[in-house]
């Protein structure tokens, strides 16, 4: 597994010489409509999570803005009708950095989303390593939300125990993320929902701004592409499934069918959602030959617990 990891990243060095330079601001807050409200009281939560690290981010910005008196709406993003947004008055989107880059089926979902002219937007992501390109992944998701009228107050990236399988789960990445995410993260996590209504209240913007960077050429790579054809087996186990529907639920695009034991490989995305999420270990999966476990099992092998904020003591 890491043999791909350099294997992708060494042809990005031949990619990124064919990518054009990437703007260092991209979008200016003279370009924004302005705010519609500078004192929110409706708040809109839309997460994608594969392994909880994104809810766990979501749930406690939204404990937070509840203890500041705010209606809350916490929601998974792909099961939201969109034509509910325009009611809100601040919409905060998070997901995880997959390929170097925003998900693609969240991407899409936020593409078809109405007009939200006005409305205050914030983005986050959770990351596994510092080298994943989070800074424009979290931009790209704002671009998307202003593209529709959304006004962008707030940005920033969290890193946790890093979610990527691999054959033994010992990439330099994996140890040296194992204690994440802790105290310092959390607070991290308090301050960006602090700031985001502090700077609605004073009626300030944030540009969207790219880094340039090698990784930001990861994204010219069919990584996809590059995954599936390294995957020689992926299906699920008879004898270890016991029908519980977690990987339906955590198939963005509905790919698995457990019942008849297959994968669409076509629709798949190698988002590695139905490996790190099934409770029995029983999806099969071979990366050049090697089988893969998923995380949850890599956290039951290592005695792992990650931690929790305090806030989810008495925030319901």
């Amino acid at each position: 597994m890491e043999t791909r990891r350099n294997f992708i990243k060494k042809s990005a060095v031949v990619s990124a010489a064919l990518c054009l330079p990437v703007s260092l601001t991209s979008e200016s807050r003279a370009a924004y409509p302005d705010l519609k409200t500078r004192h929110p009281q409706k708040v809109l939560i839309l997460w994608y999570s594969q392994t909880g690290q994104t809810y766990r981010y979501a749930r406690l910005i939204g404990c937070i803005l509840k203890g500041k008196n705010l209606k809350v709406d916490e929601r998974e993003i792909q099961e939201v009708d969109k034509r509910i947004l325009p009611d809100y008055d601040l919409i905060i989107v998070g997901t995880p950095v997959f390929y170097y880059d925003t998900p693609s089926n969240i991407s899409d979902w936020l593409e078809k989303i109405p007009a939200i002219k006005g409305t205050p937007v914030a983005a986050f992501v959770a990351f596994g390593g510092p080298e994943g390109n989070q800074h424009n992944a979290s931009c790209h998701i704002l671009k998307i939300l202003a593209s529709k009228g959304g006004v962008p107050v707030g940005r920033d990236a969290f890193r946790n125990i890093p979610s990527y399988p691999t054959p033994e789960w010992n990439t330099s990445q994996q140890i040296s993320g194992r204690h994440l995410p802790n105290a310092a993260t959390f607070d991290q996590v308090r301050r960006f929902a602090a700031d985001i209504l502090e700077r609605i209240s004073r009626g300030e913007t944030i540009s969207i701004s790219y880094e340039i960077a090698l990784r930001e050429g990861l994204r010219a790579l069919p990584l996809v592409w590059l995954n599936k054809k390294a995957v020689n087996k992926h299906s699920v186990d008879a004898a270890k499934c016991i029908a519980c529907g977690t990987c339906v639920r955590k198939c963005p695009t509905k790919a698995i069918d457990p019942f008849k034991r297959v994968v669409n490989r076509d629709k798949c995305l190698v988002c590695f959602g139905c490996l790190n999420n099934c409770p029995a270990d029983a999806v099969i999966m071979e990366y050049s030959g090697r089988r893969l476990y998923g995380f949850r099992e890599y956290l039951k092998r290592n005695n792992i617990t990650i931690m929790e904020p305090e806030e989810f003591k008495t925030c319901t």
